[in-house]
């Protein structure tokens, strides 16, 4: 409950933000008679996810259990990559009229930047939990590793088209478009290009938002 009652100002403040995204889409909806965008309410629930796991993890401590750490960190990693893969709607732009394009631009930044700080909220609690039971360098390698692997399951959900819920539908067509770009990184480069750049982003945002917190604290 502790942990709860610290996260109930972010919260407060989150549900603020997420209304004003859903404000801006139904003032969309209701101004141009068009329903497309709707499925960033989806998105955004799926953003959510991980923090969900984490906020389940937090109550009675669950998290100081290593087995059931380790089940929730699964769950929450196949999750994550949801929370950034908002970023990625901004190719719908292109689908924009003159008259709605830049409204259209502030409607999907309004998701995505929600979808970057509801994730990064949950790897913030996730990398406390780790420290429960790791090292500080062993955690700091976790989390950096955790950030490029949502660069490639953005790629997998972006280009490849998987989402999370195939890792229990389909779990061997994914592990083979994995394992073939393991061993042919060659023929790959654009797959690895895009983990690249974008896991490099999302690693470098969440330690400007980190030594920003720690300066202002």
């Amino acid at each position: 409950m502790k942990y709860l009652q610290k996260q109930l100002p972010f919260i407060k403040g989150y549900s603020i933000a997420v209304i004003f995204s859903l404000s801006l889409l139904f003032i969309r909806v209701s101004k141009l008679d068009s329903i497309f965008f709707l499925f960033l309410i989806w998105n955004l629930f799926l953003a959510c996810i991980p923090y969900a796991i984490t906020t389940l993890l937090s109550f009675h401590e669950l998290y100081k259990n290593r087995f059931l750490l380790a089940i929730g960190f699964i769950s929450w990693l196949a999750f994550l990559p949801n929370a950034p893969y908002i970023l990625t709607d901004l190719q719908h732009i292109r689908l924009s009229t003159l008259h709605s394009v830049w409204f259209d631009v502030l409607l999907i930044l309004s998701f995505a930047i929600n979808g970057l700080i509801i994730g990064f909220a949950s790897l913030r609690s996730m990398q406390k939990f780790l420290s429960y039971h790791f090292s500080k360098k062993t955690v700091s390698f976790i989390i950096h590793t955790t950030l490029l692997l949502c660069g490639f399951g953005i790629y997998m959900g972006r280009i490849l088209r998987w989402n999370s819920w195939d890792l229990l539908q389909n779990p061997m067509h994914i592990l083979g478009d994995i394992f073939r770009r393991i061993i042919s990184p060659i023929e790959h480069i654009n797959t690895w290009a895009f983990t690249i750049g974008f896991g490099g982003f999302l690693i470098i945002t969440y330690h400007l938002i980190r030594h920003y917190q720690k300066e202002t604290i």
